[in-house]
């Protein structure tokens, strides 16, 4: 009796493994990508549309139906929709979301959702302590980058310079042509510049240049003090700023450095801090919901692009036990490991790739031994959903 067809819907690399494994496993795949199901606007519900993708199937004679599109709400709404259409099919969802899959199971009982991250990280972990036999002979490593000065510093010492020379200038001045011992002349000074003035010492009675010199020294150091606080207030909040972002040198030997807080990259973090590694995130962007989460966990995010060099060297990568990419785009993380690596040439790279030919070729050619796909490592665990009678 032959097996029964499987119906696979979604787009993705998931997807793509789940047609393969149901090839290699003799079943007749139906495949429906989601841009079938989608409604035309005035015409129909999204249940007519799900209908209409799914005529020419019969649900009842299905294995099983997997959800598996990248979105989840591309999921979450056909699997919504196929309940009302069919209550006995057993449905395999993806979604990275678990907070209501108990009321999706209370809906339809023959509901198993499954999220591919979760399933993953394992794999992503256990590579933290997985021998490496490296086969290329790796360039040095990077000289240490020149600290930076920016024009803001320079300009704020050049004023309180200048605002000096000027206060030196004027007690000088005050001393020999008006006769004030140092003493009273640096008093005089301070308390003109500071808008103070008790009226103790005046130039009332001083000549036309001492009241211009007087003047001028007024005028000059409003402007002087205005600048500098402004500048100095300027830097503070930046700074301020910047350490809120995490943008800051560590010390740190012996951590773990992990690149981008998304689906997988949160399950990876979860772990390693319930290890007790000291771990440092780099996550590109300021209002990623997971930064908080793990910031009241202990554990420090550095708000960056971690491609960027000098965020390697911020979070000392020369000094790190590993380092982890598990961002959305395959070529980022490729880019990650190779700036890291020429800081360190020993330092173990854990590459997230979504393409297992192409992580397989960057072991080969590259020598990253640590790169993994998420789905290849998930799809088994979706297939045993898979109902084995024939």
């Amino acid at each position: 009796m032959p097996l029964k067809p499987v119906l696979i819907v979604g787009s993705g690399h998931l997807a793509y493994r789940l047609r393969k494994l149901a090839a290699a496993r003799g079943h007749e795949i139906l495949y429906r990508s989601h841009e079938l199901f989608r409604r035309k606007e005035g015409e129909e519900s999204k249940i007519d549309a799900v209908t209409r993708a799914l005529e020419p199937i019969d649900l009842g004679g299905v294995a099983t139906v997997f959800l598996v599109d990248d979105r989840d709400e591309h999921n979450l709404e056909l699997l919504i929709a196929m309940i009302s259409l069919d209550r006995t099919v057993p449905i395999v969802a993806s979604l990275f979301n678990e907070n209501f899959a108990s009321h999706l199971h209370a809906a339809h009982p023959n509901i198993q959702i499954l999220n591919p991250a979760k399933i993953a990280a394992p794999v992503f972990l256990e590579a933290l302590e997985t021998p490496v036999v490296r086969s290329l002979r790796h360039a040095p490593a990077r000289e240490p980058l020149e600290p930076r000065f920016t024009p803001a510093d320079t300009l704020v010492k050049r004023l309180v310079a200048s605002f000096g020379s000027l206060a030196f200038a004027a007690i000088m001045y005050f001393h020999y042509a008006d006769h004030l011992t140092w003493l009273n002349s640096l008093y005089f000074v301070i308390i003109t510049v500071s808008t103070v003035g008790y009226g103790d010492i005046t130039l009332l009675n001083s000549g036309v240049l001492s009241k211009l010199v007087g003047i001028g020294l007024i005028l000059s150091s409003t402007a002087f003090i205005w600048m500098i606080f402004s500048l100095t207030v300027d830097n503070i909040i930046k700074r301020r700023a910047q350490l809120s972002l995490g943008r800051r040198k560590y010390s740190d030997t012996g951590h773990v450095i992990l690149c981008g807080l998304g689906r997988l990259g949160y399950f990876i973090a979860e772990q390693l801090l319930l290890r007790g590694e000291r771990v440092i995130m780099i996550e590109k962007n300021e209002y990623a919901p997971a930064i908080e989460h793990f910031r009241a966990l202990g554990a420090d995010v550095y708000v960056g692009d971690a491609r960027l060099p000098r965020v390697l060297q911020d979070v000392g990568v020369a000094r790190a036990k590993a380092l982890y990419s598990v961002t959305d785009n395959d070529f980022t993380n490729i880019e990650i490991g190779l700036n890291a690596r020429s800081f360190e040439p020993t330092l173990r790279l854990i590459l997230r790739i979504f393409d297992e030919s192409m992580a397989q070729s960057i072991k080969e050619n590259l020598d990253i031994q640590l790169a993994f796909s998420m789905s290849a490592s998930a799809d088994v665990r979706f297939w045993a959903a898979v109902p084995t009678e024939r």
